[in-house]
């Protein structure tokens, strides 16, 4: 059985001082509250493979909530999306965007968002492919009703409980089809199943069926030669027969390769490469060749493979990485014909016969700590790998173990010297889908950053917003962290959080007169470990995990990315001052609230997020009113952040905003005042 991996829960704080640019910030380590989008921004809710054809241009109906008045259509680079003329019986519920693909675009997946005047909603995946479209029969759902199909074309269907897709295709002797089904990598919920039969008889033709393709997350995918004409009917159902509005799938049926991974499995920053193909046929497979992009912020490209005079299979990715990457010369089945690995590196292998032992060999110094990393599932590739670390004597020095989901060995090098890692398969197997990627990397100090959600909102005539992130410290990492915003010029922002810091707000300032629409940012962070300056992006895995319904491995392109839509004026908005700023620990300071009304004459009510030490307490702002009052009462001394929440029914939809963080400086006069010497007890006589 493969390995499983576990979901982590991630829980974030709200608690870190924002401040001009070149002070220091104090962050909470705890975390009070679950960050989650303003009630007012737009969510979608379109099912999985929405679609758009390569050299096309075509229209798309998304449907979710709050959708009216939408500004601006977000989708990657290089297509363009543009907001459709509404048609009669459009609603909140649905909005049209038009979305024009150049014919040199990709094909494979591309986020896609919707910005209105209140704010910018979660992301969807938007199919782009080089196959004809053709639209799924509502009543396909027997053997006699099946669809007629031609080869090659995708259809993008919809399973409804206890219930199948049939589609009908004809078949030339000697043909080669491959029959695809996308689910789970879409992010439906759908375990699809293809299954074919004789179209003639309505028999199952038993031995081609596809379930849980290897590589392909519990997705399916079936090649066969077919030595006689005639025609085929295909089947596609869940596993167990559920259904639902969400079931959703892109089925593709042609004469396409079906690769699994990449060969190189990654690829250094910069560099040119060849890059192959593994799987079934890979061997067939013209090489692609390319420059792998510089951008940090980019975790993999992906390359699709395509016979000459043929259409695109389905792409598979190449991790970009910092460091050197070779790829494995056989023979190296002892230490003696072993390949060298840098220090950082990387090296793509395969077990291609059967007992394949692979060694590589490294330089290490006495008390270097190492870590060495196999990659496997986590790059869809079915391989189980064992990894074992030996010196030159074949003395064993380090393991991964099998129970674990990473396969991973750390040791401290004992001397000077060469070190061996050996890898060998678990379950003995080997052919050209057994393909892994061997890391090595010294265990030094470093950090990671993670975004607790990835939709913002900030208004172009009131300033700024704010961006939680968190802080993973790993290997005793302890100093400061500068964060800023990267990505579109028209935003920016710039934190620095002290020592020991797990989670941090950067300030996001849009620049005058940026019009309202869809942006693309990131955070950046940036630290000195030792005599090195090292950054690194936030990431958003967890989000797009979600996104995807917990798929286990979601598409990598879809990871790092943050999103804002900048808004018109808001109805309202609140300006925060403290009277005084400095406060004595456990006293109230009082706060003062102006309310800058625009349009909206009704009752704010004023809440705040829940903050380490800190208790609020105030009164809504009357109706008409612009001045209201609040009280924070902190029970810990230093410079404290306090955020303030309003909320208001604007035209009879609720509406919130989130203040500015106003800093407030707490002193602790006790802890302040000298300690009076202790008279010293007399000696007894």
């Amino acid at each position: 059985m493969p390995r499983r991996y576990l979901l982590s829960v991630l829980f974030f704080a709200l608690a870190v001082i924002l401040v001009p640019d070149q002070q220091v910030v104090l962050a909470q380590k705890k975390a009070p509250e679950v960050i989650a989008p303003p009630p007012q921004a737009p969510t979608l809710t379109a099912p999985a493979g929405i679609a758009a054809k390569v050299g096309q241009t075509t229209e798309l109906i998304l449907t979710g909530t709050n959708l009216s008045e939408p500004t601006a259509v977000f989708v990657g680079a290089p297509l363009k999306a543009t907001i459709a003329k509404a048609a009669k019986g459009d609603d909140a519920t649905r909005v049209r965007v038009s979305i024009a693909v150049p014919k040199d675009a990709p094909i494979g997946l591309y986020p896609i968002r919707v910005a209105t005047k209140a704010g910018i909603s979660n992301v969807r995946p938007l199919v782009v492919d080089d196959l004809p479209e053709v639209k799924d029969a509502a009543d396909n759902t027997t053997k006699d009703l099946a669809q007629p199909l031609t080869v090659p074309c995708a259809v993008t269907g919809k399973i409804d409980v206890e219930s199948a897709d049939f589609f009908k295709v004809p078949v030339k002797a000697g043909q080669t089809l491959t029959f695809e089904v996308l689910g789970r990598r879409l992010g439906s919920p759908l375990d699809p199943l293809i299954v074919l039969h004789d179209a003639k008889t309505k028999r199952e033709l038993i031995s081609l069926y596809a379930d849980d393709t290897p590589g392909l997350q519990s997705d399916a995918r079936l090649t066969h030669h077919f030595k006689e004409p005639g025609e085929i009917l295909i089947e596609v159902r869940d596993t167990t027969y559920r259904g639902g509005a969400a079931y959703t799938y892109r089925l593709r049926v042609g004469e396409f390769p079906g690769a699994t991974t990449a060969y190189p499995l990654a690829v250094q920053r910069g560099q040119a490469a060849s890059i192959g193909f593994s799987g079934l046929g890979g061997d067939l497979i013209p090489p692609v060749k390319l420059t792998a992009p510089r951008d940090p912020s980019l975790t993999a490209m992906y390359v699709a493979p395509r016979l000459p005079q043929g259409v695109s299979g389905w792409p598979v990715p190449v991790r970009l990485s910092d460091d050197p990457e070779t790829v494995e010369k056989e023979p190296n089945n002892d230490a003696a014909k072993a390949n060298p690995i840098s220090v950082p590196g990387g090296i793509s292998a395969r077990f291609g016969t059967p007992n394949d032992l692979d060694y590589f060999k490294f330089p290490a110094k006495k008390g270097d700590k190492l870590a060495l990393t196999a990659l496997a599932y986590e790059i869809n590739a079915p391989t189980e790998v064992l990894l074992r670390v030996v010196d030159e004597k074949g003395k064993e020095l380090a393991k991964s173990n099998p129970t674990q989901p990473a396969v991973k060995a750390e040791f401290t090098a004992p001397a000077d010297g060469t070190y061996f890692a050996v890898c060998e398969h678990l379950n003995y197997l080997s052919g050209p889908n057994e393909v892994y990627h061997l890391s090595i990397r010294p265990v030094t100090a470093d950090f990671e950053l993670t975004l607790p959600v990835d939709n913002f909102e900030v208004s172009a005539t009131t300033g700024t917003a704010v961006l939680a992130t968190n802080i993973t410290r790993l290997n005793g990492f302890n100093g400061p962290i500068e964060l800023r915003i990267a990505g579109d010029p028209a935003f920016s922002g710039r934190v620095i959080l002290p020592a020991d810091a797990t989670t941090g707000y950067v300030p996001l300032k849009v620049k005058p007169g940026t019009p309202p629409g869809a942006y693309a940012i990131r955070v950046e962070g940036m630290a000195k470990v030792g005599d090195k300056e090292i950054t690194r992006s936030a990431t958003t895995l967890e989000l797009v995990k979600t996104a995807f319904a917990a798929l286990t491995n979601p598409p990598l392109e879809f990871v790092g990315q943050a999103a804002v839509g900048v808004t018109e004026k808001p109805p309202f908005a609140l300006i925060v001052t403290a009277d005084p700023a400095n406060v004595e620990k456990g006293k109230p300071a009082t706060l003062v609230i102006e309310a800058r009304r625009n349009g909206y004459d009704g009752e704010i009510t004023i809440a705040a997020p829940t903050i380490p030490n800190v208790t609020v307490t105030a009164k809504p702002i009357a109706k008409g009113a612009t001045k209201g009052e609040a009280t924070a009462t902190v029970a810990a001394a230093g410079a404290i952040p306090i955020v303030l929440k309003a909320t208001a029914k604007v035209g009879g939809k609720d509406y919130v905003v989130l203040t500015e963080p106003l800093t407030l400086t707490i002193t602790d006069t006790k802890a302040a005042e000298p300690k009076k010497d202790t008279p010293k007890p007399k000696a007894k006589k």
